[in-house]
């Protein structure tokens, strides 16, 4: 497996392996959020302090502040007393750790991420509705796979825009890697065809998909991302190649967490639409609704795999679920 993604096991790691940098980006990351939540946990830091249900009544508004939304609010947080009673937990400290506890299996549950594969052209589909930052996520990764020596090729599959095509243009120029563009208004499928063409003939591990990002019919959607995938497999059928051995396929969704609920009815749609390898959520430190993470990975029903924290090839951190949900209840900003 081509290690794009390091997860460290099935919850993430123990803060203490996390890198002290790292860590501190988490924390930058997640300021306005845990603003959101600040009311719930004004008397954490003395330990002793029982709960009440005035506490539980404040954290639930708190995490819908938040923008976890009301159902899954009520649930989380009736989860959360009935466990707190079953452990016999009454301080706030406790309820806290726990609640971390829980929301950081909510997350994982969503499974293990999908590696790329080092045995066989990995055509990796960036999909999302326009604004999400779609292109500036696909050139993070091909900065993370330049940092491990491998060079991608990416697509410009984006062809009703011009600016579309100049951004990636600029970023292919900025990190490195090799961009295929078409004609203006060009059909995308012939634009991936051409950059598989191009990774195959240099052998390329990657080819990285910059796709329209109009918010279309579930059908029109499905029938232009068929026309991708199946693009690619002409390409190494016309080689004589079995694209079931040398293929790979792999989605991303890329949501804007500025939007909200919004980018819940957007998960379920792409849902909808095709089989999603996983999540790039963009612009977490830009709200203060980063609650929203818990919805739409039920959403979605695939894990977050990084999250976007700037305009920098290296802004980009591998999410983490252990790191997230502590950082959210972290009852101060240090």
């Amino acid at each position: 497996m081509i290690r794009l993604f390091r997860r460290r096991g099935k919850d993430g790691a123990d803060e203490a392996s996390i890198p002290p940098e790292e860590l501190s980006r988490w924390r930058k990351a997640l300021n306005r959020t845990k603003a959101n939540l600040a009311s719930a946990w004004q008397f954490a830091t003395v330990g002793e302090v029982e709960v009440s249900a005035d506490f539980y009544d404040s954290l639930t508004d708190a995490l819908i502040l938040a923008d976890m939304g009301v159902p899954l609010a009520e649930q989380v947080v009736d989860d959360l007393r009935s466990a707190a009673g079953d452990r016999g937990l009454s301080r706030v400290d406790g309820v806290r750790q726990l609640l971390a506890e829980m929301l950081a299996g909510m997350l994982a549950a969503a499974g293990e991420p999908q590696l790329l594969r080092e045995d066989r052209l990995n055509v990796v589909i960036f999909a999302g509705v326009n604004g999400t930052g779609k292109t500036t996520a696909l050139a993070k990764v091909a900065h993370l796979l330049k940092a491990q020596g491998l060079e991608p090729v990416s697509a410009a599959a984006d062809t009703f825009r011009a600016a579309a095509v100049e951004q990636l243009s600029i970023w292919g120029r900025r990190v490195g890697f090799a961009v295929i563009t078409g004609a203006p208004n060009a059909d995308p499928a012939s634009v991936v065809y051409n950059a598989v063409e191009h990774a195959l003939s240099q052998d390329r591990p990657a080819v990285l998909v910059d796709t329209a990002g109009r918010l279309q019919t579930k059908k029109n959607l499905m029938e232009e991302l068929a026309k991708i995938g199946r693009a690619a497999r002409k390409v190494l059928a016309n080689r004589g190649l079995d694209a079931g051995e040398r293929l790979h396929e792999v989605n991303f969704l890329v949501l804007d967490a500025t939007t909200g609920q919004n980018a819940i009815s957007q998960a379920q749609l792409f849902r909808e639409a095709l089989p999603l390898s996983g999540i790039i959520l963009n612009k977490i430190d830009g709200t203060a609704k980063g609650g929203v993470v818990f919805p739409v990975v039920q959403a979605a029903q695939v894990p977050v795999l990084y999250l976007g924290v700037g305009e920098q090839p290296a802004d980009l951190l591998e999410f983490n679920p252990r790191s997230f949900a502590s950082q959210l209840l972290e009852p101060d900003s240090a």
